[in-house]
């Protein structure tokens, strides 16, 4: 099987803790993309976030922001799918994040939020180069349409509680997600990177088929399951790789430059000097 479209993830697939891309995939990406291949991004990342991998990357098609709730065309701005949470779904869940120990970010027309600069979001907002604006009346605040997603940044083993008694409150509007061990996070039900990357896929007249995927976490589940080739990387959880169709390399193993030079030799073939 060939393919024609290959979509990533971002954090924890294509970066790693030191929040840089590999040069030689960089420069494999940029072949690959010369040479006929369309590539993209799926990320949970706002656009702001997400805009100097994409620029590094030369990614020209439409890249898929917030888990899936946005879809824009980095060439004309054009959204194909803009996805919001019920309005005072953010203010009803409020009673329930502010008991816990959470910090939680609010994301409204490609804006960032925060109730404290605490030193979890001054992290959050350093790693992906954002500033948070504070809120400065939060009833009036939550009241507000256009939000996009919340995230909710805590300790492993609180984040289950919180999502547990969210689920019941939150409403069919809404879906919860692991999105890192320290991440959950509050988006529209309809907002998935599986029905994204088949929106994308068919927006470029392309079949699922000829689809490759890569991702590492709970969020990235729908697009492996729904691809020609879902693929996991090998940190992933159980659940993902027991879904992907093959599990990535491990860096010492060649990661996922071997990987694509395997299944996409037309594209990522190595090259003599």
């Amino acid at each position: 099987m060939s393919y024609d479209l290959l979509v990533c993830d971002l954090d924890g697939t294509l970066i790693d803790d030191t929040m840089t891309l590999e040069p030689a995939l960089v420069r494999a990406f940029h072949r690959a993309t010369a040479g006929g291949l369309r590539i993209s991004l799926a990320t949970g990342r706002m656009p702001a976030a997400a805009r100097r991998y994409r620029d590094q990357l030369r990614i020209s098609v439409p890249v898929i922001y917030y888990n899936g709730a946005l879809i824009r065309d980095p060439s004309s701005g054009r959204d194909l799918l803009s996805l919001t949470l019920p309005r005072g779904v953010v203010g009803a869940a409020h009673g329930v994040f502010a008991q816990a120990p959470v910090d939680p970010l609010f994301f409204r027309e490609d804006l960032l939020y925060c109730l404290a600069t605490t030193p979890p979001i001054k992290s959050y907002c350093e790693e992906e180069g954002l500033q948070a604006a504070s809120i400065p009346d939060p009833d009036a605040f939550f009241q507000l349409g256009g939000f996009i997603k919340s995230l909710f940044i805590g300790q492993p083993d609180v984040l289950p509680a919180l999502r547990q008694r969210l689920e019941g409150l939150v409403g069919e509007g809404t879906r919860l997600l692991r999105t890192r061990s320290t991440y959950l996070e509050l988006v529209p039900a309809a907002a998935s990177k599986g029905a994204a990357v088949s929106r994308l896929a068919a927006e470029l007249g392309v079949p699922l088929e000829r689809v490759i995927v890569v991702g590492d976490q709970e969020n990235d589940l729908d697009m492996i399951r729904i691809a020609g080739l879902g693929v996991a990387m090998p940190h992933a959880p159980a659940a993902v790789k027991a879904a992907a169709g093959r599990v990535a390399p491990t860096s010492a193993e060649g990661g996922l430059l071997a990987l694509f030079r395997e299944v996409l030799p037309e594209h990522f073939a190595e090259r003599s000097a």
